[in-house]
């Protein structure tokens, strides 16, 4: 069981709380779980968030975030952030616990490149016998007393009837927990053909026993998009695939748009009907372009944060200068200071549009700083040009949500949300009835709604927002793709009926019946985590701090009373009784694979996202 640092998901916003000098003494944790919030976005009381015209400073971050090094401008200077932050059983399930470091510590050797791959290499060796142990254990109980909560047997599967109006459903993405989900729920709930295809010969989900077959697919690199282009419809051509389900990834967001076009065009010359889920290339460019996304939902009169799109530097500081120069109106008491919140002085974050993983680790900046030449100097740096654009965004102080939602010709079919971060490792769905759900809902509703009967794929936002109360929400991301909160319908047979429904013949000539309720996932829904990262996270590494005097006992035992709730009470996003190979696939075929490639071409990683199976380069 491979454990490794890992950050999750699924691209969502990062937002700052910097600790004043006074606050970065080792050991400082007298946060409750009431100020910490649930989303790292909440400042509590010792770490007001204020812009600061040094580099980078420890950031209060929520429980799901392991270590990171943060860089000052010096480049002597580091400032360590300990990745103590820990999950504890409460009222929310929830409590974030940090230890600040002192700014200028040295580097502790198992953070260091060399030594943090060969750590984890070893221990995934290490625990590589007892997880071939537990897989072959599951599958011996499997085979002697069958398979929980399916659907359709393999013996069903088999049957003449079946056989004969058996469809053939491709899902790429399975190296992700997202698509690797889907195919397992397809493969349970339906008697239908499942293949998988992914970029990687190692993927975790061609272990799967939910896919029968596996396609490796050409990887997007650059501007040659083509050979992954050409790869996805000449697996769709060969398998006579009736139903496409794209998990696609980021860097091919776009190019999955143009492909459901191209395939819809080639089935049509072969004279079969095919089915996509997933939107056409003007609807992704639309939803995935931050700036275009917010401009889109400023147009349906949907409350945004304030946005600039910047395409050279000076932009950015016409705004950050106006902004820094400006005297801020102060309230008189505390309940007026929510109605003067517009009066304050704004601070806004510098978001790249495309996709630039460097630029995303120094999002974490509150701007404008103090002075003018810091400003300056910052912006500056981030090499902001027409070829390179950057989204500037107003701060919003809240906690963050996403959603995840499968669409069907403009409605909505399925649809969870839950507590975000940054990058998301611990699943926890809100309650579908809670008005902060239903909220999202309505807004995802309305977008839909707006995209029309083409309007079909999946679809993801994160929202800020201020006041549970209130519940006012402030789109800042959408993400046109599946998301890794689709793990939270694993229990929901539904779910593929929801899929197979884009069969159902729409037609105007018929009498208009009522839509189909939507489906939420199955209560009571399984909170998820990812074992591998919990055992860094929570256990290894505030052991190792702690014998190297960066971390204290209390970071050990809260960190090991987290893993054992997590483990006895949560899922394991990855892992299946039924279906345990691709677990083992993922810690120590995968992932070590992956190590051995960053120690021997030296390409030096910040952070790795477990459930995605993606590596954040330096």
């Amino acid at each position: 069981m491979l454990a490794h640092l890992d950050w999750s998901n699924d691209d969502v916003e990062t937002k700052t709380c910097i600790p004043m000098p006074e606050q970065l003494a080792m050991g400082k944790r007298n946060r409750s779980p009431s100020q910490a919030g649930r989303s790292g976005m909440h400042c509590p009381r010792d770490y007001p968030a204020v812009p600061v015209d040094t580099g980078f400073l420890p950031r209060c971050e929520s429980v799901k975030k392991p270590l990171e090094w943060c860089e000052t401008d010096s480049p002597d200077s580091r400032s360590h952030v300990s990745p103590l932050s820990t999950t504890n059983i409460s009222n929310n399930d929830t409590r974030m616990i940090e230890g600040m470091k002192e700014v200028g510590s040295k580097v502790p050797f198992y953070y260091q490149h060399f030594w943090k791959n060969v750590l984890l290499l070893a221990l995934s060796v290490f625990c590589a016998p007892l997880s071939a142990a537990v897989c072959l254990i599951s599958v011996a109980a499997t085979k002697l007393h069958g398979q929980r909560n399916i659907t359709f047997s393999k013996e069903d599967k088999q049957h003449g009837a079946a056989v004969q109006q058996r469809k053939t459903i491709l899902v790429t993405g399975v190296s992700m927990t997202k698509g690797l989900a889907i195919a397992r729920n397809l493969s349970q709930h339906t008697p239908h053909r499942i293949i998988g295809a992914d970029v990687s010969a190692l993927s975790p989900g061609r272990f799967s026993n939910a896919i029968v077959k596996y396609h490796r697919l050409d990887s997007p690199s650059g501007d040659d998009v083509e050979p992954y282009i050409d790869s996805i419809l000449d697996v769709i051509h060969s398998e006579k695939v009736n139903l496409w389900i794209s998990c696609s990834s980021v860097v091919a967001a776009v190019e999955d748009g143009q492909v459901v076009r191209l395939a819809e065009k080639q089935a049509k010359s072969e004279g079969r009907r095919f089915e996509a889920i997933q939107f056409r290339e003007d609807v992704v460019e639309k939803l995935h372009e931050k700036d275009k996304f917010i401009e889109y939902i400023d147009s349906l009169r949907l409350p945004v944060p304030e946005s600039h799109r910047c395409t050279n530097p000076q932009e950015a500081l016409d705004v950050l200068m106006r902004e820094l120069h400006r005297t801020p109106t102060k309230p008189n008491s505390t309940s007026s200071a929510r109605k003067s919140s517009s009066a304050l002085r704004k601070q806004f974050i510098m978001k790249p549009i495309g996709v630039d993983d460097k630029a995303r680790n120094n999002m974490m900046k509150l701007l404008p700083f103090p002075s003018t030449e810091a400003t300056t100097k910052y912006i500056r740096s981030l090499g902001i040009s027409e070829a390179n654009p950057f989204q500037m965004q107003q701060f919003i102080q809240g906690k963050e949500y996403c959603t995840h939602a499968l669409v069907i010709r403009g409605k909505v079919a399925a649809f969870t949300s839950c507590p975000s971060l940054e990058l998301l490792m611990h699943y926890e769905p809100l309650p579908t009835h809670s008005e902060l759900s239903k909220a999202m809902l309505h807004f995802t509703q309305r977008v839909c709604a707006d995209g029309g009967e083409k309007f079909t794929g999946h679809v993801s936002f994160d929202f800020l927002v201020q006041n549970d109360q209130d519940v006012k929400l402030y789109p800042i991301e959408c993400n046109p793709r599946a998301h890794t909160a689709v793990v939270l319908f694993e229990q929901t047979a539904e779910m593929a009926d929801a899929y197979l429904s884009l069969f159902n013949d729409a037609s105007s000539s018929l009498p208009q019946k009522s839509s189909p309720p939507i489906i939420f996932p199955r209560t009571p829904t399984h909170s998820y985590y990812w074992l591998g990262h919990d055992i860094v996270t929570l256990g290894i590494l505030p052991i190792l701090d702690t014998l190297f005097h960066q971390g204290s006992c209390e970071d050990v035992i809260t960190g090991l009373m987290a893993l054992w709730r997590h483990w006895i009470y949560w899922k394991d996003g990855t892992f299946k009784l039924e279906d345990p190979w691709p677990f083992f696939a993922l810690y120590h075929v995968y992932w070590p694979v992956r190590f051995l490639e960053s120690l021997v071409r030296g390409r030096k990683w910040s952070r790795i996202n477990l459930s995605t199976t993606k590596m954040f380069l330096d």
